[in-house]
């Protein structure tokens, strides 16, 4: 039979196990979430820079 203290030290091995990857796992996706956002951010601005550089070169010069 097997001894029971043996049993619930393999679960809580086995719990700590699971836990420690939950845990890696939700940082991972936390890290790319944020690094996703701050490559989106950084696309928009070179967009928008972009954008209006063309408009000003589009836009008529100002005559007095």
């Amino acid at each position: 039979m097997i001894d029971m203290q043996l049993l619930n030290d393999a679960l809580v091995l086995v719990a700590a196990v699971v836990g420690a990857a939950v845990l890696v796992a939700a940082a991972v996706v936390g890290a790319a979430g944020f690094r996703q956002r701050r490559a989106r951010t950084a696309h928009v601005r070179a967009i928008e820079k972009h954008l209006a550089a063309v408009a000003a070169r589009q836009s008529p010069a100002p005559t007095k």
